[in-house]
């Protein structure tokens, strides 16, 4: 085997922008399928993402990492998500079309890269047979970019700037000593926000209109309403679209927890051909935003079981998918997800398992359910005439959050949290058996 390795290869798309990626391929093998993975952090740093280029090549597979337009060394302007349906259809049937590819291509990548295999699906390229996706969402509107209709400030303030604006403002043409100036400034600006968090008004945020412009962070302000540019970009709308099997991987401790299941339960019910119907893998373990997943998240250790080997994982399912090898004994069932506590694997057929009974509960209290001694409780019957729970929110003294699904994810204490007046709590009586929570969990409240 001799490795090749083309760096900045150029690939047209429709509209005459050029894209760079880089290919890593055996020289002395025939075509092969191509594994491509598309990004806008960088593909240098992205060469190692979710598994080694050199391990797939010598599985037989050549392997491409692209500059999303408008980033690293390829052309245009970065609009991110839109600009990925048309983008990664010229790109995939680009690497179907090399005299090193045997015509059939697989998607792969976690996060933003993991949503660029689903944007290209849902255009649906001939060449593309398979993807893998990872701690990626569903809809980029609600869930990623908005929470329950409120912006998603904490992550999206620091992903634009630490991800996005500063690596274009790099590539713009501005000289060393300035970006490093801008540079500095824009983490000094962004601690101070998470310090204070005093982030008003939005709309004028000098961080994104001066220090390092995004001018599509703003775009996002303006449009906090579903419209049709933001379903464009809405897999599970636009699941019938998609020809292509799927592994999607997700994380309990994930900020995009929701969008593995959404997506796998889209396509399951709507997609386009039997084999992408029949074809969707979900796998839900106790992990955080990262890979390689590991078994200690925060402050929890939840076992040997939770320590996966995803690369290898992943490698099986594309031999599975583009070589038409045995299927992994691990992929069998549709649905595996790991149920924390007992630190376990279970299978299912759907999502959720079909043994789940929806429960509800609801909040009940005495107008006083204020930290960690109040009265809040969590009951099967409803409540009557009882008071409402109130607290004083003050806006330079927001409430953090510790752990979760958030910029420091993972299991965590929550007692410095709870403690707090401007906290409502709502707490159960212990069951008398073990009880399995498992499936998606929904408020439903009512704010003046």
């Amino acid at each position: 085997m001799t490795i090749l390795f083309d760096r900045d290869v150029p690939v047209s798309m429709r509209d005459g922008t050029v894209l760079r990626a880089d290919v890593v391929r055996d020289g002395q093998a025939g075509p092969a399928p191509a594994l491509l993975l598309r990004t806008p952090y960088l593909k240098e740093g992205a060469f190692g993402s979710v598994f080694a280029p050199f391990d797939a090549v010598a599985r037989g597979y050549a392997v491409v990492i692209q500059d999303c337009r408008g980033t690293g060394e390829s052309e245009g302007e970065l609009h991110p998500f839109l600009q990925e349906v048309d983008d990664g259809y010229d790109t995939v049937e680009w690497c179907a079309a090399q005299e090193w590819c045997d015509g059939r291509v697989g998607m792969y990548g976690m996060s933003y890269m993991g949503a660029t295999p689903w944007l290209a699906a849902i255009a649906a390229p001939p060449s593309l047979r398979a993807i893998a996706t990872f701690m990626t969402g569903s809809d980029f509107l609600e869930g990623w970019t908005y929470e329950g209709g409120a912006f998603h400030l904490g992550f999206n303030t620091g992903w634009v700037a630490a991800n996005l604006s500063l690596r274009v403002l790099e590539r713009s043409g501005v000289d060393r000593a300035e970006y490093e100036a801008r540079e500095v400034e824009a983490m000094r600006a962004l601690a101070r926000l998470r310090a204070t968090g005093s982030f008003t008004p939005l709309d004028q945020l000098p961080l994104y209109r001066e220090v390092a412009p995004a001018p599509y962070y703003f775009d996002w302000l303006a449009r906090p309403d579903r419209d049709e540019e933001w379903e464009a970009v809405n897999i599970a709308a636009q699941a019938h679209h998609v020809e292509v099997p799927a592994l999607g991987v997700g994380g309990w401790y994930d900020l995009f927890a929701g969008g593995p299941p959404q997506t796998f339960n889209a396509v399951r019910e709507r997609g386009a051909t039997e084999a992408a119907r029949d074809g969707q893998r979900l796998l839900m373990g106790p992990w955080n935003h990262s890979l390689p997943a590991l078994r200690t998240i925060g402050a929890v250790d939840f076992g040997p079981e939770a320590d996966v080997d995803l690369a290898e994982r992943t490698l099986r399912w594309f031999d599975w998918q583009l070589f038409d090898r045995d299927p992994p004994a691990e992929l069998g069932a549709p649905v595996r997800y790991f149920t924390m506590g007992p630190n376990s694997w279970r299978e299912s057929d759907s999502w959720p398992p079909p043994e789940a009974t929806p429960t509800s509960f609801f909040l009940r209290g005495g107008g006083a359910a204020n930290g960690a001694g109040g009265d809040g409780r969590l009951e099967r019957e409803p409540g009557g005439d009882e008071p409402p729970d109130e607290f004083l929110y003050h806006p330079l003294r927001p409430v953090p959050t510790v752990g979760g699904g958030g910029r420091v994810d993972g299991a965590f204490d929550q007692r410095r949290v709870e403690e707090r007046q401007d906290v409502l709590g709502y707490d159960k009586a212990p069951h008398a058996e073990p009880r399995e929570v498992s499936g998606p969990l929904t408020v439903e409240l009512h704010v003046a």
